[in-house]
């Protein structure tokens, strides 16, 4: 893998600016080199290279020192907070056990604010001393992860100076990178301080003796990150069963369809009579939810390799979480059961004949949603019981605080409003119209019940966006977002009050009714609305205080496709064609039910699509601006580096060849390009002019970094 690949791979999204900025120093190196084949083209090479080399290499040396400065303040700053932060934890540990000491023994005592604290009953000591020792494992653990952080970015700034003065030495055919290294890198304080590792060794010991009682094998099990051993293993093992459930899924579905084709004729055959669409509602329902695990797999996929730091983002354990292979293989898996039971439910008329085919969707359907809601602690159990505790946030909005995973999933609710109501429809028919005519009593679009979840997912957003501007003060951009989902739930209300006309023989025809106006007039603002809230506040496109206009009416960083710009502006309009689908329904008004529901199919599918592509431009916000305030300084490490990619070789980013593929690359631009007659002669001294000054830009960011940290 690439160094740049690699450091884009490991580094904390807080600390960007803080790390080596490898990729302007490679411009930059590829830049002298450019200048030197000019000057080549047109005189002799000097008796020593390193004569010519020095008149074009002082703004990288320059940017060297630079780098190597400010990253060894940042560096100090942070392991000064360290030690600090140690001592904090460790004292005040020792502290509440004291405070709980005085308390058991009945007398009075005054905690660190001064307020007393009033005697308790020796019962209860056992039970809050296990609350103090949960508390600071938990302090401990996140504490010894931002050791780690530390620690590889030690590994990471002191590799890429390394790399990048290798290949100096490499390009410009000169030994004065390898002593730039030795003199200004090797020995630099943020290379040659012990104090983290020292540290990580104190919060072990502590932990090990204090803690957990000696006990080091539990103490370790929950500080350290598995090895990378194990992951290796769990990776191989997690891709076969990822493949395999692929190809499974794939085989199912192949069935299903020529299943499907001779529908009619099993039916004859089987003498089946009853109608297909409360199992088409049943199984769109299961089939959506699997989708959306697919796509959330594509996501995570996609955030992984651009380097947006989802597990920080979501505030997920690091230690456990599912990748994307294990989201794949969910997915799949379930996809695999879903189209086996549908294979029954086609041929249910031959091979059950005594059962009602509806009965296979049914059982399905019981079978998922106990899967999801299942308390024992079996089948991803720590992945269940974070999504179940994300949703009962989301049901109780505006009561709790709300953080970014919980708003994040909320929005997908706004995007599985088809689930929802497919739940709907399934218990009602299930339990109140089965083997009667229930099919249009549970599908009526004014049902009081259809209607309130119809408006629960943009409420559950109304009521969080509400809540975030009590709690933050600011009612821009808080009430403006409630604002935008305000007018979905505007939308629903008139949708059902035109609906309920058209029953009642008020209006002809839905299309000819003054209220079905009003809600298309209704539908156009919101969708503008939302629109224009996805691509401005959402994804931080049409950024006006910008400072690099290269990227115009998008933002300054763009992490996919290689920032290819016209990737950006086609997801764009991708996302305002998939928020006017709705139109389509429109011309459902004289359709039969059957159709209406194999076109609703269909537009909950590319909502589910458009929702995917929205998660991945939201998430790369997220990531580089915090746009949404959600988050702290949590220093949280998706990944280790060991020690040992820190003192032993590593491969380089790219192979002689591929590095002389490079310069090659860059002499045939230099010698196609006009050249100015350069100043001097043959005989004399090198008089070429060295590198402008605006090519120090790149290191012209925030080199105090006191004031970086400030901002961090």
């Amino acid at each position: 893998m690439k160094f740049g690949t690699e450091l884009q791979a490991h580094l904390t999204p807080e600390w960007r600016q803080q790390y080596i900025e490898y990729e302007g120093l490679k411009t930059l190196l590829f830049s002298m080199y450019d200048k030197k084949q000019e000057y080549l083209e047109e005189f002799d090479l000097p008796e020593d290279p390193d004569e010519l080399n020095a008149q074009y290499d002082h703004s990288f040396f320059e940017g060297i020192m630079s780098e190597v400065n400010r990253i060894n303040i940042f560096f100090q700053e942070k392991e000064t907070d360290a030690k600090n932060r140690f001592n904090k934890l460790s004292s005040e540990f020792a502290r509440q056990l004291e405070l709980l000491h005085y308390q058991a023994m009945g007398k009075e005592t005054k905690d660190i604010k001064g307020k007393k604290v009033v005697a308790i009953h020796p019962a209860r000591v056992k039970k809050l001393e296990a609350k103090i020792y949960t508390k600071f494992k938990m302090a401990f653990s996140e504490y010894y992860l931002n050791l780690i952080l530390l620690q590889n970015y030690q590994a990471l700034n002191y590799t890429g100076f390394r790399k990048i003065l290798k290949k100096y030495d490499k390009v410009m055919d000169s030994k004065r990178g390898k002593k730039c290294f030795e003199t200004n890198v090797r020995g630099t304080y943020f290379e040659k301080s012990k104090d983290v590792e020292k540290l990580i060794e104190s919060t072990e010991k502590f932990v090990t003796n204090t803690l957990e009682k000696g006990d080091r094998n539990k103490a370790m099990q929950k500080l350290r990150v598995p090895p990378l051993s194990g992951l290796e293993l769990k990776k191989h093992s997690t891709t076969f069963m990822s493949g395999l459930m692929t190809g499974l899924a794939i085989s199912i579905l192949a069935v299903v369809i020529l299943g499907s084709a001779v529908q009619d004729k099993i039916d004859a055959d089987g003498k089946y009579e009853g109608d297909h669409y409360p199992a088409l509602v049943a199984f769109r329902c299961t089939f959506l939810l699997f989708l959306f695990t697919l796509l959330v797999s594509w996501n995570t996929y996609g955030w992984r390799n651009a380097g947006v730091n989802h597990i920080l983002i979501f505030e997920i354990d690091p230690r456990n979480h599912l990748n994307y292979l294990e989201m794949l293989t969910i997915g799949m898996m379930f996809l695999f059961a879903w189209g086996c039971t549908l294979v029954l439910y086609i041929f249910s008329p031959l091979v059950t004949p005594q059962m009602r085919p509806e009965t296979w969707p049914l059982l399905f359907f019981i079978l998922v949603f106990c899967l999801l809601f299942l308390p024992a602690p079996i089948f991803y159990h720590r992945t269940r019981f974070w999504l179940l505790q994300r949703l009962f946030r989301i049901f109780t909005a505006p009561i709790l605080d709300v953080r970014f995973a919980d708003f994040f999933i909320a929005d997908q609710l706004n995007s599985l409003s088809t689930v929802l109501l497919d739940i709907s429809f399934v218990i009602c028919y299930y339990t109140t119209f089965w083997n009667k005519d229930g099919l249009g009593q549970c599908s009526r679009g004014s049902l009081w019940y259809r209607v309130f979840i119809s408006v629960l997912p943009p409420w559950f957003r109304f009521a969080q966006s509400v809540r975030r501007y009590f709690t933050t003060g600011d009612w821009f951009p808080h009430l403006l977002n409630a604002g935008k989902y305000f007018s979905s739930i505007m939308v629903v209300v008139i949708a059902t009050v035109a609906g309920i006309f058209e029953e009642k023989g008020k209006c002809d025809k839905l299309l000819y009714c003054n209220m079905f106006i009003v809600y298309i007039v209704f539908a156009c603002i919101s969708t503008l609305y939302a629109y224009w809230w996805d691509i401005k506040m959402d994804w931080g496109f049409l950024d006006h205080t910008s400072t690099d206009h290269k990227n115009k009416y998008l933002r300054d960083e763009l992490l996919y496709a290689g920032g290819k710009k016209f990737v950006y502006f086609l997801i764009m309009g991708f996302d305002l064609i998939m928020r006017c689908v709705w139109t389509i329904n429109i011309s459902l008004a004289d359709w039969t039910f059957l159709h209406k529901q194999i076109v609703i199919s269909i537009t909950a599918v590319l909502e589910a699509f458009r929702r995917a592509v929205w998660n991945f431009i939201r998430l790369e916000n997220e990531h580089l601006n915090n746009c949404g305030q959600f988050r702290a300084v949590r220093d949280i490490n998706v990944r280790v580096i060991s020690d040992a990619q820190k003192q032993n070789e590593v491969k380089d980013e790219e192979s002689d060849d591929e590095d002389q593929k490079i310069i090659a690359a860059h002499h045939r631009s230099a010698h196609n390009t006009p050249v100015a007659s350069p100043r001097g002669s043959r005989s004399g001294s090198v008089n070429h002019p060295p590198l402008s000054g605006s090519n120090l830009s790149l290191f012209n960011r925030k080199k105090k970094a006191s004031e970086s940290s400030n901002q961090v």
